[in-house]
């Protein structure tokens, strides 16, 4: 059985703070939150599924990446990080509904899961696997939400 990481970019992989302090040389993500993402990863055996917006930039299959996509799988990589899957696209409604259907369709393949994100409400019953980011006071992933995940992903679902 796998455990699964439900992974936002931005809020959590990038902040506010960073958009104002990085260059353009710096790339969309703030590589300091990846060391923790890493350490997750590291301590949990998780796979990364992609629930954020920026899953219509990446594929399972790299040539279908544009360039944001392909952006994702090099800093992921240098950081020994891969992306398992994403999310399915709905349209519009809250990010939890594709979550879900995620978890419906895998059924049996996963023992726990966690959901990393910056976004207000809209929860529901997911409410008590998410670790909320605050990308506007913090700096997107911070130590404290690594610890919470920790504990959430020890629970099996």
């Amino acid at each position: 059985m796998r455990k699964i990481i439900f992974l936002d970019i931005d809020g959590v992989l990038n902040s506010v703070k960073y958009d104002r302090l990085r260059t353009e040389s710096d790339g969309n993500i703030d590589v300091t939150r990846l060391v923790l993402l890493k350490e997750l990863v590291d301590y949990s055996n998780a796979d990364i599924v992609l629930s954020s917006t920026w899953r219509k930039h990446w594929d399972p299959d790299a040539d279908k990446c544009d360039a944001i996509g392909n952006e994702l799988n090099e800093t992921f990589r240098k950081f020994g990080l891969a992306i398992f899957g994403k999310t399915p696209y709905i349209g519009y409604c809250d990010r939890s509904v594709e979550i879900k259907a995620w978890l419906d369709a895998h059924t049996g393949e996963y023992d726990s899961f966690v959901i990393l994100d910056d976004m207000l409400g809209g929860w529901g019953e997911l409410e008590p696997f998410l670790v909320k980011t605050d990308s506007y006071i913090g700096r997107g992933l911070e130590r404290s939400h690594i610890e919470k995940a920790k504990t959430i992903l020890s629970k099996a679902g």
